[in-house]
């Protein structure tokens, strides 16, 4: 791979490691599901975000996603343990939000008067645990590819 085009992708993979925590994070407080309830010729609705059912462990991988940021900015120096909790903070995301689609998000009493639909906060947050564990994956392989033996001091 030429050296200009693996800088410019060095680059893009710092930028999404920072700016995909704060992501998740909005993407958990954003509304995930609007929930719409007739009677009696009235509609109510209501916008519900992450933090119920398989959405909990989203908000979970996005806290872990803003843990392992602070990490690094305290901490600048290649962490493996960082990774690997950037890994999981979003395969916690990626989980959370793909399950909440599957089992189509809350679903209130059975009847012909209620509606669901799943809303952006939930596209967000699950793109952003999926861009997580690339831009993990990819800075934990890249240090590896390197030299496989530790340097030498002479």
């Amino acid at each position: 791979m030429p050296a200009s085009i693996r800088a410019v992708l060095a680059t893009a993979l710092r930028v999404a490691s920072v700016l995909m925590p704060f992501v998740a994070v909005a993407g958990c407080l954003l509304a995930w599901e609007r929930v719409e309830v007739t009677a009696l010729g009235q509609t109510q609705a209501h916008d519900l975000d992450g933090f119920h059912g398989s959405g909990l462990a989203a908000c979970i991988g996005a806290a872990l996603a803003l843990l392992m940021l602070a990490d690094r900015l305290l901490r600048p120096r290649p962490s493996q343990v960082r990774i690997a909790g950037a890994t999981v903070a979003g395969v916690l995301l990626a989980i959370g939000a793909a399950l909440f689609t599957a089992t189509g998000g809350y679903r209130p009493a059975s009847g012909d008067g209620y509606s669901v639909s799943l809303q952006p906060g939930l596209y967000l947050a699950g793109i952003a645990g999926l861009l997580l564990v690339v831009s993990a994956a990819a800075s934990g392989g890249w240090r590896r590819g390197g030299s496989r033996s530790p340097a030498s001091d002479g």
